[in-house]
């Protein structure tokens, strides 16, 4: 699978499952979570316990108190999928990555806001707004997986992290 369809078949997925959840499917599980994470915040890791939800908070959290020596950064990468690394490749390319436009603006952002989760089998989408350091809005959809094999089994983990729009100017067509 080369990078470019992995990307095209995420777009792909991501845009159907945002289309439902936004307009289609209602009654699709769908949360809306406290505005504090109730997780304890040591030295998280991917467990069978964390919730789709409680990955997103957990890397969200982690690039917003990122410093110098990057341990927001890695602890993100902790979460990101072994599919997901195959194709970000290792930590300091991943680091990279994340500090080039458009993630960027996710380090060190003042605010985040947690829209709805949406899960469908083994898929989890959840977009979440974020007012960066410049007190710009910019917004991401997490698509995540629960791994089927491996040491990770049972856990849910990063597959993209998307750039969108806020909801409220979100365009579909």
């Amino acid at each position: 699978m080369t990078y470019t369809y992995f990307v095209s078949s995420t777009l792909r997925w991501t845009k159907t499952i945002l289309l439902s959840m936004f307009t289609m499917f209602p009654l699709i599980v769908a949360a809306t979570l406290p505005s504090e994470s109730t997780l304890p915040m040591k030295d998280p890791a991917p467990a069978p316990e964390l919730a789709p939800h409680d990955v997103v908070r957990i890397q969200v959290e982690a690039l917003r108190n990122n410093n110098t020596v990057n341990a927001g950064i890695s602890l993100t990468y902790r979460f990101a999928s072994p599919d997901n690394k195959r194709h970000t490749g290792p930590l300091n390319r991943f680091t990279e990555m994340v500090r080039a436009a458009p993630y960027n603006r996710l380090l060190n952002h003042l605010n985040a806001q947690y829209g709805p989760l949406t899960v469908a089998g083994n898929r989890a989408l959840q977009m979440v707004s974020i007012i960066d350091n410049a007190g710009e809005e910019i917004a991401y959809v997490w698509v995540l997986s629960l791994q089927s094999e491996g040491k990770f089994k049972n856990c849910w983990m990063t597959d993209a992290v998307i750039p969108a729009q806020p909801p409220a100017r979100q365009d579909f067509t």
